[in-house]
């Protein structure tokens, strides 16, 4: 990638392909990479799209624009790019843990735990 960094997708040499789970929906296993700017998440859908690629969005979420598709192995992946301001961000990643626990004890209680 460019910082560096990759990803490793292992191929176990029996022409399988790995099948998710039936009770998941296709769009919560995936691997989002965020990219620099509007203008590179444009020009990488358009490259995914010209080799034939579907690809899904660009989405707003209210605070990133992604894209979605499906690698040859079909592992979603998406690309992103931050939209909200600063004050946004931090406000999110300080309330992250709390908002997180607060899910947590609301999936307990519906589920009688």
């Amino acid at each position: 990638m460019a910082d560096g960094s990759c990803i490793a997708f292992f191929d176990l040499g029996d022409d399988q392909r790995a099948e998710p789970s039936p009770n998941t929906p296709a769009w919560v296993n995936h691997i989002a990479l965020r990219v620099a700017s509007q203008e590179k998440l444009l020009a990488a859908k358009a490259r995914l799209e010209a080799a034939g690629v579907e690809v899904l969005g660009v989405t707003d979420h209210h605070f990133v624009e992604s894209i979605y598709f499906f690698d040859p192995n079909g592992i979603r992946l998406e690309l992103t790019i931050e939209t909200a301001d600063a004050a946004y961000m931090a406000t999110a990643r300080s309330t992250a843990h709390q908002q997180c626990a607060a899910w947590n004890e609301e999936k307990r209680a519906r589920l009688g735990r």
